[in-house]
């Protein structure tokens, strides 16, 4: 369902261009008329001298080659030469058969024209998307849903703002709905082709590699891979800063890239509990790379969440939850600036990348019972699991049924009056395809018909991105993981260098995935492969410890509450979501008053402060 909303629209207003971010493209139709977005520098053009690429990005973040019948640009982080690229257009017999992540390790898009057939790519994680639309009678594809907004109109898109107030998100497909009704995605693991007779279809090109390996076999795959991708990042050398939380993930990116001609900045940011192992994993792997300048965030320097939200202004191209943390992340970026960093890097990924779901218990009762039955055996002496819940959750389950529990379970959830206690979270869920999200107590039941009505098509509709449970859950992790990498990128792009994330790289994935799931998991250890695949790169002392770091979002949420409150509640009294009737502004009054007692656990206020923010900043209204 679409609603109009006062916009900023495309034209001579000087606001668009000063808005824009560091890199951006759209590709045009090489037809007229020719209509340009607002804030285009850089300009590649077909042999007509009509605009093929325009935007604006630095020259390090574009290489490109071109012969007499076909043109190439690669736009990302990219281990490759002008000259690697025009080896492979002149091979290509057409755009389909261009192969270019198999020849070029990076993360970047991929835009094509060979014999007037054009492919336009992003990465098969999601860290790069392609979007597309309708503007003028020509098919446009950009990088950025907000720009092809801007020249295609349109109004925003109710269902898909409705979907972003779950918390954490909604479950595949939904979480990729475009909140523009005029803009189309285009599936990570989908290209995007456009013939010459005007033909537009999204061809699959990326599939999920079979679980094969043993752990032995794929530590070391996915040690390499990794470490390509790191060399990627730190080849041209320069100042390159890194998150060094204390991580296991972080550590192994910054103990790689510290290898190569890079001067490495790691910044550590020491939460309230500062005595607790994520510190003392951060200064082991800091020592053992004297070559690395640290700087360290105290807890005093570290802003909570909701801090900044009502001056917000980042220009998204969908709504985000880590908007809440926007004053975390400059923090970080600020204590590194002086260094000049040309990169950032980062260790999202780590976790979803090389640990994968639980869910992969149904299947390997079907292949091993008995291994099966150890690792519940497991869950419910390490994590409590009940026994009879397990085991009812390992029977044979499809996608639709899973969606159609959901699209029911929605339907029931209550709304008005007091918000009530939540009930403890069942463990044995993350067997299932994929987690119920929790429903916000102040949505209007317009808002929640909306969610229900998409989930119930969706359970109708669509099929899961894999065929088994764990497959599925562990796309959805990655492409989940990576759309947040993408918008944490976009929301530093005004203050920072660009970030990077290794671990999201193709071949990175591909490595991990390759390994069997009951060995990438596991009840007794956490990240088992990973921690193999890092022995002899980090310290032993960070191998013990876990993949990720930080502090607890619950916790920080709380704390984040107190030191805001005030300013919570005013945002309530004209939300722009309460115009669009999608939450109840008292409800939502009551939940900032009284979510961080000390008998509750937090309210989902997350999600819906960051679309009240992403929707202030796309209609100029000040919180």
């Amino acid at each position: 369902m679409t609603t109009p909303i006062t916009v900023r629209l495309p034209g001579p207003d000087t606001r668009l261009a000063s808005c824009r971010p560091s890199c951006w493209f759209v590709v045009l139709a090489d037809r007229d008329p020719v209509v340009l977005p607002a804030g285009v520098r850089r300009v590649l053009r077909y042999p007509s001298g009509r605009p093929w690429v325009v935007g604006d990005w630095p020259d390090e973040a574009m290489i490109s080659a071109e012969t007499s019948r076909a043109r190439m640009a690669l736009v990302g982080r990219v281990a490759a030469s002008s000259s690697q690229l025009l080896r492979l257009l002149i091979a290509a017999r057409d755009v389909h058969s261009l192969d270019v992540a198999h020849a070029v390790a990076g993360d970047y898009h991929v835009i094509a024209e060979i014999n007037g057939q054009r492919r336009l790519q992003g990465s098969p994680t999601g860290t790069r998307r392609i979007f597309t639309a309708m503007s003028r009678g020509q098919h446009v594809a950009a990088d950025r849903a907000d720009i092809l907004a801007e020249l295609a109109g349109g109004a925003l898109d109710r269902t898909a703002l409705a979907l972003s107030l779950l918390d954490p998100c909604p479950p595949y497909p939904l979480d990729d709905l475009v909140p523009w009704a005029s803009v189309e995605t285009v599936p990570p693991d989908h290209y995007l082709f456009l013939d010459r007779d005007g033909r537009v279809e999204r061809m699959r090109w990326w599939r999920q590699p079979a679980p094969v390996r043993s752990r032995a076999e794929g530590a070391p795959i996915l040690r390499a891979a990794l470490a390509e991708a790191v060399s990627v990042r730190v080849a041209a050398g320069r100042a390159v800063s890194a998150d060094l939380p204390g991580g296991l993930a972080s550590a192994a990116v910054c103990c790689l890239a510290a290898r190569g001609p890079a001067d490495i900045v790691a910044v550590t940011g020491v939460a309230r509990d500062s005595d607790g192992p994520d510190s003392c994993w951060a200064a082991d792997a800091a020592v053992s790379l004297p070559g690395v300048v640290r700087e360290i965030l105290s807890a005093g320097e570290l802003p909570p969440a909701f801090d900044g939200i009502t001056s917000a202004d980042e220009a998204l191209d969908h709504p985000f939850v880590g908007l809440v943390d926007r004053a975390t992340l400059r923090a970080g970026l600020d204590r590194v600036a002086l260094y000049g960093p040309r990169l950032h890097l980062t260790g999202l990924g780590g976790v979803e990348v090389t640990q994968g779901a639980l869910n992969y218990l149904p299947r390997l009762a079907r292949r091993r019972p008995w291994t099966a039955l150890r690792h519940l055996s497991g869950l419910h002496t390490q994590a409590g699991w009940p026994w009879a819940a397990g085991l009812r959750m390992m029977r044979r389950r499809s996608y639709r049924d899973c969606m159609g529990d959901l699209a029911r379970a929605l339907d029931q959830a209550p709304l008005g009056g007091r918000p009530a206690r939540p009930r403890p979270p069942d463990p044995t869920a993350a067997l299932d395809w994929t987690p119920a999200p929790v429903v916000p107590d102040w949505l209007t039941p317009a808002a929640l018909r909306l969610i229900v009505e998409a989930v119930a098509d969706a359970a109708h509709r669509d099929g899961p991105l894999a065929p088994t449970r764990d497959g599925h859950a562990d796309l959805f992790a990655i492409r989940t993981t990576a759309s947040a990498f993408r918008l944490f990128d976009q929301m530093a792009s005004p203050v920072g260098p660009p970030l990077s994330a290794p671990f999201l790289d193709d071949r990175v994935v591909r490595a991990a995935l390759a390994v069997r799931a009951e060995e990438r998991a596991s009840p007794w250890e956490d990240g088992p492969l990973l921690k193999e695949a890092m022995q002899q790169v980090v310290p032993a002392n960070c191998l013990r410890g876990e993949i990720s770091g930080g502090a607890d979002a619950d916790a920080e949420q709380i704390r984040g509450l107190h030191a805001n409150r005030g300013a919570l509640v005013g945002l309530c009294d004209d939300s722009p979501l309460a115009d669009l009737g999608l939450i109840e502004p008292e409800m939502l009054r009551e939940a900032c008053r009284e979510g961080a007692a000390a008998d509750r656990r937090p309210q989902p206020l997350r999600p819906t402060f960051a679309a009240d923010a992403w929707l202030r900043t796309l209609t100029g209204r000040r919180g």
